[in-house]
């Protein structure tokens, strides 16, 4: 932008006046919503149990591919194999 330019458009804005607008009040109140909100108190306890479910998922799954790996019967039957083996 030329400085010529750019000084014209600083003393247009220089003769402008500021509006004559009351907005005190709604901004004041904007601003009371804001700092007046309540924090969720159970939103640590979301968390908790979240990561709760998220544990037993595991554990659950863990549990099972156990239980089938366990209950299988080639591999029940090479338990004993192995044992008589020793």
């Amino acid at each position: 932008m030329k400085k010529q330019t750019f000084d014209h458009l600083v003393s247009l804005a220089q003769q402008e006046s500021a509006p004559h607008i009351d907005v005190a009040d709604a901004v004041f109140s904007a601003l009371a919503a804001l700092v007046y909100k309540k924090p969720d108190p159970y939103r640590a306890y979301t968390w908790v149990g979240a990561a709760s479910v998220a544990v037993a998922a595991c554990i659950g799954v863990v549990a099972v591919l156990s239980w089938h790996s366990n209950a299988d019967s080639v591999s029940e039957i090479m338990t004993y194999v192995s044992w008589v083996a020793q």
